[in-house]
């Protein structure tokens, strides 16, 4: 028990010494002027300029992300520091770095190379960097050609259910039980509107919910590879047509006009209809739990997005994405072995679980998966485990066409996709003449 203080005391022993050393030899010779009298003393080393952090996260995850930094910061790891800013990237001087959602990533890459590969990072700052293996195909803009990660993931989520735990046990539902596939929901969301509840589900982010991931996890192609012919280029056709699609949402359009579904705008309108009570089962990122969390006045429960059991074509998985750390391009070597250093903290497994279990984001690793503890957060825990085994797959053939497609990326085919399921909300076309119609209009 007294070791570490007899270093301490070694320690501070042996940098004293010279210290005393030099004292004594100036009682010796007090006459004896110093030979550098008349010039000025030296200037103390000037302070290392701090490292700008961009992002525009939502304050939960903000929050999580300025305690990693503090962390960093007080750890001594590096002598600059990292100060986070919450602005655009493009708002002013480039920061050093930035987080990145799907809207502003595809603006920083659309151009001139902005940024340093994340692999070239870790290797000038000479830090040791297993490449990250994500639990889904990365997402194209995630990695190079070669499997070197471009950015860090650091806000990778999957579409999950979420459900009122208490509002299931008022009409009899098993809340140990949620249903799993999508004609079992539309039993209990029968059953809550028939006991009175005005809202039984709702969804965020409709067209990646119920187009890009429905799409994944039955193994259905958002589009299909094409092989280059004479005079076109190798690239993507389109595939998001197809029958189980419209099959999915001829039912959510035939829930919309039943009044099980409702729809409340384009994006995550739908998460604080649902932690407010208003809404009873929800499906969206698992990324939203924190906000769920924080003002939800009932039990939550979460389970896998639910999946159409007389599809044959079973096998998939549902999609990663999220926001991302990338590096501005020009920075010095001092720099990149800052941020080097931070990469290597962040990656930490205890720092991978609390920032998992604080966010909803999937670990980056799988010792941050193997650190989570269901003893201490069990519905987090719970969160974070189901949006992994969806990533991972429900087993059997490898997916279709290999991965997440390019052209799912594409600001086009997002616009197309939202004005088209909005016509199928507003009845004025059938789920086939929107999904032909938004194909049609994101090809031309």
């Amino acid at each position: 028990m007294t070791l570490k203080p007899f270093a301490a005391l070694i320690a501070a022993s042996v940098l004293a010494f010279p210290l005393a050393l030099h004292a004594q030899d100036a009682k010796k010779s007090p006459a004896k002027k110093p030979a550098a009298a008349s010039k000025k003393a030296a200037a103390p080393a000037k302070e290392a300029e701090p490292l700008e952090l961009a992002h525009s996260l939502d304050e939960s995850t903000a929050q999580a992300l300025q305690k990693l930094v503090d962390d960093f910061n007080a750890s001594g790891k590096a002598s600059q520091k990292i100060v986070l800013s919450a602005r655009k990237w493009d708002d002013g001087a480039a920061p050093a770095m930035q987080v990145l959602d799907a809207d502003a990533r595809a603006h920083f890459l659309d151009g001139k190379v902005r940024y340093t590969p994340l692999a070239d990072v870790m290797a000038k700052g000479k830090e040791k960097f297993a490449a990250v293996r994500i639990p889904s195909p990365m997402p194209s803009w995630l990695a190079d050609g070669k499997g070197r990660l471009n950015a860090l993931a650091i806000g990778l989520a999957t579409p999950v259910m979420f459900y009122n735990k208490d509002a299931f046990t008022r009409v009899g539902l098993d809340p140990q039980q949620p249903p799993n596939h999508w004609l079992t929901l539309q039993s209990a969301l029968g059953d809550l509107r028939d006991a009175g509840y005005s809202c039984p589900y709702t969804s965020a982010r409709p067209a990646l919910v119920h187009v890009d991931n429905v799409s994944a996890w039955h193994n259905e192609p958002f589009a299909r590879k094409v092989a280059a012919k004479k005079g076109q280029k190798a690239g993507e056709e389109l595939a998001f047509n197809g029958l189980v699609q419209v099959k999915h949402l001829a039912m959510m359009s035939s829930w919309y006009k039943s009044r099980y579904l409702h729809i409340f705008g384009r994006g995550d309108e739908a998460v604080p209809m649902f932690s407010s009570g208003k809404c009873q089962v929800l499906t969206a990122m698992s990324s939203s739990w924190p906000a769920i969390k924080h003002d939800a006045k009932f039990e939550v429960g979460v389970a896998p997005l639910p999946f159409h059991e007389d599809v044959y074509n079973k096998t998939g998985h549902t999609l990663a994405d999220g926001a991302s750390l990338w590096v501005s391009a020009g920075r010095s070597a001092a720099d990149l072995q800052t941020i080097a250093r931070f990469v290597t903290f962040a990656l930490d497994p205890e720092r991978q679980a609390r920032w998992a279990l604080d966010t909803g984001f999937v670990p980056l690793n799988r010792a941050g998966v193997v650190a989570l503890s269901p003893v201490d957060a069990p519905t987090a825990d719970g969160v974070v485990r189901v949006a992994l085994r969806q990533l991972a797959g429900r087993g059997g053939a490898a997916a279709a066409d290999g991965g997440p497609s390019v052209a799912s990326a594409n600001p086009k085919v997002r616009a197309a996709l939202d004005e088209e399921l909005e016509a199928l909300w507003a009845d004025r076309k059938p789920a086939k003449a929107a999904l032909d119609s938004a194909v049609m209009r994101a090809a031309q």
